[in-house]
């Protein structure tokens, strides 16, 4: 197969290297365009891992995504060839994610967490209940997202060295996460 003839979402490889070299020389429409296919490059491809029952949920594919776009923002200076830079970052991103999807496994919250001796009240026992069904149907990252931060306590920039993930992306996903059990709680 000739690697020339490769398109990636109506770019080829050697239009993808000729918005590298202008993106490094200064030019900030060739960069816009390059991130952008980058960025529909990478979750195309992460897409297609879920589709094969290797990501457990699409939220996965779109962090994945975003981590290699962060990566080609911090590396595109030094990048010498971006076919080949590309196909490594997407192969070790899903690699190193699915390393530590073993390495913290999925948790299931129980009624304990929602539950103390000295809160009686109906009202709050059935919210409980709620919450930790609510918990318990979130995805397993937004579980372990909430688990490491309310339950161990651990800060940010920790959760996301252990997601691999920037603390920007671990900021959002519990943003939306207590949104999302907000909205699930009314």
């Amino acid at each position: 197969m000739d690697i020339k003839n490769i398109t990636y979402h109506n770019f080829s490889g050697d239009e993808l290297e000729k918005l590298l070299r202008l993106s490094i020389s200064g030019n900030s429409d060739s960069f816009t365009k390059l991130s952008e296919s980058i960025q529909t490059i990478a979750f195309s491809y992460f897409r297609i891992k879920y589709r094969l029952g290797k990501l457990q949920n699409i939220e996965d594919a779109e962090d994945l995504a975003n981590n290699v776009y962060l990566s080609f923002t911090e590396q595109y200076a030094k990048i010498q060839n971006i076919e080949h830079w590309l196909r490594r970052v997407l192969f070790l991103a899903f690699v190193n994610w699915y390393k530590k999807q073993k390495k913290y496994p999925h948790f299931e919250l129980d009624e304990a967490y929602g539950q103390t001796a000295e809160n009686p009240d109906p009202d709050i026992s059935l919210d409980s209940e709620k919450a930790v069904l609510i918990l318990n149907n979130l995805t397993e990252n937004k579980r372990n997202i909430i688990e490491m931060r309310f339950w161990k306590g651990l800060k940010f920039g920790e959760i996301a060295e252990i997601l691999n993930k920037s603390e920007d992306s671990v900021k959002k996903m519990l943003y939306r996460t207590i949104q999302e059990i907000k909205e699930k709680l009314e």
